[in-house]
């Protein structure tokens, strides 16, 4: 496949798991991870496992109403992409909506040409 389609598929992808993270949809989220996926909170600098991570859309302890990115460049590898840029997200919690600003960068693994997340870390950019 070439770099091109590789990097809208990767695109794409992502596209799906963050839709689905808005949705809640942890069996859609379950289906595009790697067994080892972690994710790295940029509030808190902790990293979740990936059943951790799942389980906490399960209890409804996760809520997204949005979650948006720009600035995005991908970078190919032989069987992987990285993927960084700038994210907005609005986290509902009790006492009601946090706005989130991050710096991002994310890892996909392919396989047989569907593309898998293995990795997402955060980081806060203060006061945007």
């Amino acid at each position: 496949m070439p770099d091109h389609e590789r990097e809208a598929a990767v695109r794409a992808a992502t596209q799906r798991w963050l839709d689905a993270t808005v949705r809640a949809d942890a069996d859609a989220l379950d289906a595009m991870l790697e067994p080892g996926y972690t994710f790295t909170h940029a509030t808190t600098a902790i990293t979740d496992t990936r059943e951790e991570w799942l389980e906490s859309f399960r209890s409804g302890r996760r809520r997204y109403k949005t979650w948006e990115i720009s600035d995005v460049s991908v970078s190919l590898y032989p069987g992987a992409a990285v993927m960084i840029g700038h994210g907005h997200q609005e986290i509902v919690r009790e006492d009601g909506l946090f706005d989130l600003r991050t710096s991002f960068m994310n890892t996909w693994i392919e396989h047989d040409g569907e593309w898998r997340l293995a990795a997402w870390q955060a980081t806060l950019v203060p006061n945007a």
